[in-house]
């Protein structure tokens, strides 16, 4: 009988290491792919063409917002940028304070056709272009960093709300993209 409980002892300890391998492994390996990859399969020179043209999209695939835990998206969140015009479709998740609080619409939804943009090229992959809208007073500006391999950064800064930062992708708009 102790033969026994020794042996299922030494089993069950087998067992559990090799549990505990796998799990390290697996979330090693699903850390490692979700950092370091790209969902735009756009070439850098698309990226460039779209972001000089102004006809890009960006896509959301991580929020992360002042003060609460950060989350991944389901790649549905958008802002869509063409000369003459922003389409925000992004969730907030933050403090609210002011008039702000009666509102249960996402600050982040809306549409302008009226703002303004500065666009820097600050290095040799990289660019810097923030939008301020004009006709829409929920948002101070949008601050976007994009690079030509695809991965993209989106801080906005709200009037009456707490700051949230998206990370994600950009892609060349229907009109930009190489033929």
């Amino acid at each position: 009988m102790v033969i026994y409980f020794s042996l299922m002892k030494k089993l069950s300890n087998t067992v559990l290491g090799y549990l505990l391998l796998y799990s390290i492994i697996i979330i090693h390996v699903t850390g490692c792919a979700s950092r370091g990859t790209v969902t735009s399969a756009a070439s850098d020179s698309t990226i460039r063409k779209a972001i000089v043209e102004n006809d890009w999209q960006f896509t959301a695939n991580y929020v992360i917002p002042q003060g609460a835990r950060s989350r991944q998206t389901n790649d549905l969140y958008t802002v869509r940028f063409k000369e003459g015009k922003l389409i925000v479709a992004l969730p907030y998740f933050g403090r609210a304070w002011g008039g702000a609080i009666l509102n249960t619409q996402s600050p982040l939804n809306f549409t302008s056709a009226d703002f303004t943009v500065n666009k820097e090229n600050v290095g040799d992959a990289k660019w810097s272009i923030e939008i301020k809208p004009k006709d829409y007073s929920e948002v101070q500006s949008l601050n976007f960093s994009f690079f030509e391999n695809g991965s993209a950064s989106l801080n906005v800064t709200l009037t009456n709300r707490s700051a949230i930062s998206f990370n994600g992708y950009v892609a060349a708009g229907k009109g930009a993209k190489d033929n």
